[in-house]
């Protein structure tokens, strides 16, 4: 079998170019957010100096982005919880889930309405919309249809210092492949100059429980270095006799060696998951769904008759994913001089799904799905940064190689049995990503007040599909394959920004940026899954976005005020047309509009309080389904015009312990359809998908027993209640063109429940 992947000539000339520097890695180091000492907060001292200075750093620039410390992720993640669920402290964030919110769960993630992550119906053309990356490396897969990058890959949560957003596709110094609605760096703990050891052991409702520790081994021959890990297990809230727990386990190990002209690092995380998805429930009774099967006896299977949370049991469907990824880089940042210093980033990637689900609910065509997929990634970026006077010039660029096979075997007992040897389905298929950018970004400050940055991205992609379909069928079948042929596709894009950053007044900044940025489609576009040739995409999608507004930072007061307004163009959705006998490309253009608020105030001891609003309007100027009449001004599927939060506590010191208490109410209006029927987006309203969810947190860290326990600084004990109220509510749906109930439930909706009220506890100590 041929593999073809050569390199473009753009390719080769930005990788001769990244061959230059010495194989490391790319992005200053991130300082650790330990959150409030309690040596500082018993003396009154005011926080770090280092959250001031990010945050003055942050008020300088033109994009918009929102620091999240390491004590909001503490206040929001429960023990054992997602890293993710952090993500709703920035404002136009939406985190929404299925699970029982540990971090072996699966999330949908959106910035002003675009997307990544388990998104349950189809018709959104961004599901891999926002680039996610681990300390400032890439984990997204540029091809994956569903599954660009997973939050179940980042399980354990206490391996993270903080998270760093930014909106929009934002300058070229910080824009990967996939950053259309934004970018979401997870910067995990970095290693200190002092040796230490933490521990945190958590458990819950739902038989959820999680342990995970970090150990540091402080500087030892100029070297510091840290290794961490831990596990997190939950049953899930669904009720009935569904039993699937999901579980997970990630490892992170760094190391740093500081020299006088720079610092060089490396890094390794390893993450698995195993995970049991529920079958999704009817949200008003089908006749002939019921408990015991299509057509069978038993009570009819809906929220209002079986329950809110009931799910038919494992024996008559399960599907259970299992996942590992592996992530090695280097980091090297060289001071060549006064003025120019130079990054270089090295990294490879290794990810694996194993997607196996059996449906005897109802007898389908295929019964059985046994679906794996591989992803083997390496890439490096080098990035310059010259000082000069009124400019800082920054330029460079990143060259990145991926090759994702996928590999599916479809069942059908009634006609081969249960044999695994003779499916009656067969695709394998590899894709090969080739990505080459270099860019040129000015920061002008012709004075202090002002910042204007221009910058420039030329961009190649090269994607090729080869169909091995036929080489995969196992000895003694014959089953049928998907004949797409083999293309090859090459694409060279421009990508401008401009950004502008005005001090109105200390502390007060003005800043607007607009940014193009270009993301290839999804694996399907070009062949994966298809059951004829495919009419690839002519141009990559594309996305103009404007972001302007308002900064404020002045003493414990935070806020923002801006308005968004990005056009997503050339997105495309696959679709088979049975009479013509080929796949042809759904053209979507969508836009998305809206104003995000933040005001926060609070810092140290005493009272805090936080708002996060977003106002938004997401449609389809224009949803042209293949060989089909476009339909205009469609809602955008499952995106709610108002997401509210809000957050008051406070936090006091006494008998040398801190305590906190902190209520939070998050708010999202209800949201419409997907109908696989019409393969168009529906203006049915989702039953249950307005929700008002109030959650409650206490914690207690205390040096009380210091002189008990030998090497200890610190021990802390947290109690939160999610869902407090115990609010019903809907996560996703769609409306079911009848392929998991049966022929009856076509037209009918089918959603995923949010969790009920949920009680968590946790302890920690620091040595």
């Amino acid at each position: 079998m041929n593999h073809p992947h050569a390199l473009r000539p753009l390719s080769l000339a930005i990788l001769a170019a990244l061959c230059l520097i010495p194989s490391s890695a790319f992005a200053a180091s991130a300082s650790g957010d330990g959150g409030i000492d309690i040596g500082e907060v018993s003396s009154s001292t005011a926080a770090t100096s280092s959250s001031a200075l990010e945050a003055q750093a942050l008020g300088q620039s033109p994009e918009n982005q929102i620091r999240i410390t390491k004590q909001q992720i503490r206040d929001v993640v429960q023990p054992g919880g997602s890293i993710v669920t952090a993500l709703s402290e920035a404002p136009g964030v939406q985190v929404k889930g299925y699970g029982s919110g540990n971090g072996a769960s699966r999330y949908q993630i959106r910035i002003n309405g675009i997307q990544v992550g388990f998104a349950l119906a189809p018709g959104n053309p961004e599901k891999n919309g926002l680039s996610v990356l681990f300390d400032g490396v890439p984990m997204n897969n540029p091809l994956a249809q569903y599954d660009g990058w997973e939050s179940s890959e980042t399980p354990i949560s206490s391996i993270f210092a903080h998270i760093h957003v930014t909106q929009g596709p934002g300058n070229p110094e910080h824009r990967w492949y996939d950053s259309m609605g934004g970018t979401i760096n997870l910067i995990p703990v970095e290693p200190t100059a002092k040796a230490g050891a933490s521990l945190d052991l958590g458990g819950g409702s739902f038989a959820t429980y999680s342990a995970s520790t970090m150990l540091q081994s402080g500087a030892v021959d100029g070297w510091r270095s840290e290794l961490g890990g831990g596990y997190t297990r939950s049953a899930g809230f669904r009720t009935g006799p569904y039993h699937a727990p999901n579980q997970a386990e990630a490892f992170f190990a760094k190391t740093i060696k500081d020299f006088s002209s720079g610092h060089f690092s490396a890094g390794f995380f390893f993450s698995h998951t195993q995970e049991f998805r529920p079958l999704y429930i009817p949200a008003n009774p089908i006749p002939g769904v019921t408990t015991g099967g299509y057509g069978q006896p038993g009570a009819l299977l809906s929220q209002p008759t079986t329950g809110y949370y009931y799910t038919v049991p494992t024996t008559q469907y399960f599907k259970n994913d299992t996942a590992h990824m592996y992530l090695v880089y280097a980091r090297l940042l060289v001071h060549l001089d006064r003025q120019l210093s130079v990054n270089n980033t090295l990294y490879f990637r290794s990810g694996y799904r194993h997607h196996y689900r059996v449906n005897d609910y109802f007898f389908h065509t295929i019964n059985t799905e046994n679906f794996t997929g591989t992803t083997r990634t390496i890439g490096d970026r080098l990035a310059f940064r010259w000082n000069l006077p009124m400019n800082e010039v920054r330029f460079g660029g990143y060259y990145q190689h991926s090759r994702y096979q996928s590999l599916y075997y479809g069942y059908n007992p009634a006609i081969y049995g249960s044999s695994r040897n003779k499916p009656l389905y067969v695709g394998d298929y590899f894709d090969y990503w080739d990505g080459a950018t270099a860019f040129l970004q000015d920061d002008f400050h012709p004075i202090s007040a002002l910042h204007i940055t221009p910058g420039l991205q030329l961009i190649n992609y090269h994607v090729q599909f080869v169909n091995n379909s036929v080489g995969a069928i196992p000895p003694g079948s014959a089953p049928l394959t998907f004949p797409a042929g083999n293309n090859d596709n090459n694409y060279t894009k421009i990508a401008p920004s401009l950004g502008i950053n005005y001090r109105l007044l200390p502390g007060l900044h003005a800043f607007a940026i607009w940014a193009k940025n270009f993301q290839t489609a999804p694996a399907a576009a070009y062949g994966n899954y298809q059951r004829a040739t495919v009419e690839v995409p002519t141009s990559p999608t594309d996305i103009n976005s404007y972001i302007a507004g308002l900064k404020w930072h002045q003493g414990a007061w935070q806020a923002q005020l801006s308005g968004f307004h990005q056009h997503l163009g050339n997105a495309v959705i696959a679709t088979f047309l049975p009479s013509d006998l080929i796949s042809k490309l759904d053209r979507v253009s969508a836009i998305y509009n809206g104003v995000n608020i933040l005001l926060q105030y609070g810092e140290g001891l005493g009272f805090f309080a936080g708002t996060r609003d977003t106002i938004q309007h997401a449609y389809y100027p224009s949803y042209l389904p293949a060989g089909g009449s476009p339909v205009i001004d469609a809602r955008m599927p499952g995106t709610p015009t108002l997401i509210l939060g809000f957050d008051a506590g406070y936090r006091w010191f006494a008998a040398n312990t801190r305590f906190a208490l902190r209520l939070s109410d998050q708010y999202a209006s209800s949201v419409t359809t997907f109908n696989n029927n019409t393969n168009l987006p529906d203006p049915t309203r989702l039953p249950g998908s307005a929700y008002n969810i109030v959650n409650l947190g206490l914690s207690a860290d205390t040096l009380a027993f210091d002189s008990m326990i030998p090497g200890l600084k610190k021990l802390g004990v947290s109690l939160m209640i999610d869902n407090l109220f115990n609010r019903k509510y809907n996560s996703q749906g769609y409306i079911t063109s009848g392929g998991e109930y049966g022929p009856n439930s076509q037209g009918a909706i089918l959603v995923i429940p949010g969790a009920p009220r949920a009680v968590y506890a946790s302890l920690s100590a620091s040595f």
